[in-house]
């Protein structure tokens, strides 16, 4: 039996253990296992710790205990090198469709020179001033309602971790 503090930080959250559960995508079952000092897995304490905003480190009263610091470490680890693989694949998204985005406008400007009727010129010129605008919040419901989703299912461990704003 492995003494805890995430009851007293689940309650200095004002959170019900079915809320502590949804927020860290685990069991109540599992919350009260964990509250009643049973063992868990790496990733269940990264998703618990994750939840309450502290580090695996605090769910724990401090002690020498090899065993308890090795999983500590192990976690702290396995939290950080998803952390770093969802920075590194969001990162390539945005390199990825800024190059499409300036790629579609730049095309689309040299366009303008092949058109000899002044009213669809004009319109086409509008739309494409439009395009900029538009790309900014396309960019943005895209990382929000798809990307975002996306990463949280791949590293489940960093879905309370980071600015979902990147």
């Amino acid at each position: 039996m492995i003494k805890s503090n995430i009851k007293a930080f689940r309650i200095a959250n004002h959170l019900s253990q079915e809320q502590l559960a949804e927020k860290a995508k685990v069991s109540v079952r599992t919350i009260q296992r964990l509250e009643a000092g049973e063992d868990a897995s790496i990733s269940t304490l990264n998703l618990v710790a994750g939840a309450l905003g502290v580090e695996v480190g605090d769910l724990f009263p401090r002690t020498d205990s090899a065993k308890q610091q090795e999983k500590i470490q192990s976690a702290d680890e396995q939290l950080q090198s998803q952390l770093y693989q969802r920075h590194e694949e969001f990162k390539n998204f945005k390199w990825i469709y800024n190059t499409c985005y300036i790629i579609v406008m730049m095309l689309w400007g040299c366009c303008f020179p092949l058109i000899h009727d002044d009213a669809v010129s004009s319109i086409i010129g509008v739309i494409w001033i439009g395009g900029w605008m538009l790309f900014g919040p396309l960019k943005k419901w895209f990382e929000l309602r798809k990307l975002t989703p996306k990463l949280d299912a791949k590293y489940p461990l960093t879905v309370n971790r980071i600015d979902k704003n990147q």
